[in-house]
C-alpha cells in the first residue's frame, strides 16, 4: 500500500466507516414495527430500502433544522413504506423510529475505531467528522464516545447540504482551518465520500468493510489513484503512523 503524505486533518464518514447499524438497518428499523402492525420481512425492507435510496435525495441547499431534519427523513422513510404497502403510516411511527435509531444500542462501534482514533490524535493530527446524518448525530456521538475525538462534526442536516455537494466539505474545510491538499476524508462510498472529496481538491481514502446492511456502491471498487483500505488500521499505515503495539503484535 503506497504512503501518503501525512495531513493536518483527516475527515472520517460516520456510517459503515465509524460505525454501523446493529445489527442490520432492516433490524433496527424492525424494533418499531410490531406496535404499528407492520409485517414485512428483512428482505422485502432490504429491497423497498435500496430502492428508494438508489433513487437519491436533494444534495441541497435545504433547511439546517431539527424539523426539516425529521421532514427529510419522514418524506424518505415514507417512500420505502409505500412501496411496502403502508401508505399511511401515522406520525408516531415516524418518531418512533428517529427514537429507535437515536439509541446507542442500535449502532456497533468497529473494534479499531478507538485505537486508530487515539494514535492519530497522538501523532498530532487533527480529526474531524464528514457524515451525511439526522440532526441527532451529535448526541449519537456523543453517546457512543466518539465526539472527543473530533475537533468538529460536519452533519448534513446542521449544514443544508448532502455529501457529494461540495458544500458540505467546503464547509469542513472552513471550520477547521486547513487547505484541500493538507487534508484526507475516508469513507465508503464512492459516490458521496470519494467523488465528493475530489470535487473540492480533499485526498480520498475509500474504505470497504464488507459489512454494508443498507444500499451504496457494491462492491466498493476505489477509482484509479484511490486508496482502498479495510479498516481503520490500514489508515495508519497509509499516512505513516504506527500501528497500536497490541494490534502491531498480532
Amino acid at each position: 500500500m503506497p504512503v501518503l503524505s501525512r495531513p493536518e486533518v483527516i475527515f472520517l464518514d460516520l456510517g459503515d466507516t465509524l460505525v454501523r447499524a446493529n445489527p442490520s438497518w432492516a433490524d433496527v428499523y424492525a424494533r418499531a414495527f410490531p406496535e404499528f402492525g407492520i409485517d414485512v420481512s428483512r428482505e422485502a425492507f432490504r429491497d423497498a430500502f435500496e430502492e428508494v435510496f438508489a433513487e437519491g435525495e436533494n444534495e441541497g441547499p435545504f433547511e439546517a433544522s431539527a424539523e426539516a431534519s425529521y421532514r427529510r427523513l419522514v418524506e424518505l422513510d415514507g417512500r420505502v413504506f409505500a412501496k411496502l404497502g403502508y401508505r399511511d403510516l401515522p406520525p408516531d411511527f415516524f418518531r418512533r423510529v428517529e427514537q429507535v435509531f437515536a439509541e446507542r444500542g442500535s449502532w456497533w462501534v468497529f473494534d479499531d475505531v478507538l485505537p486508530s482514533l487515539d494514535a492519530l490524535r497522538a501523532a498530532g493530527i487533527r480529526l474531524g467528522v464528514i457524515s451525511n446524518w439526522s440532526w441527532q448525530a451529535p448526541e449519537l456521538l456523543h453517546d457512543l464516545e466518539l465526539a472527543r475525538h473530533f475537533e468538529a462534526l460536519i452533519v448534513s442536516a446542521h449544514v443544508g447540504y448532502l455529501k457529494p455537494h461540495p458544500g458540505i466539505f467546503e464547509h469542513a474545510l472552513e471550520v477547521m482551518r486547513v487547505q484541500p491538499h493538507r487534508a484526507i476524508h475516508v469513507g465508503d462510498s464512492v459516490g458521496a465520500d470519494v467523488r465528493g472529496a475530489q470535487a473540492v481538491g480533499i485526498t480520498p481514502v475509500l474504505i470497504d468493510r464488507r459489512t454494508h446492511s443498507h444500499a451504496g456502491d457494491g462492491e466498493r471498487k476505489a477509482p484509479e489513484g484511490v486508496a482502498l483500505i479495510g479498516d481503520l488500521y490500514g489508515l495508519l499505515d497509509l499516512v505513516g503512523v504506527a500501528r497500536p503495539r497490541a494490534v502491531a503484535a498480532s
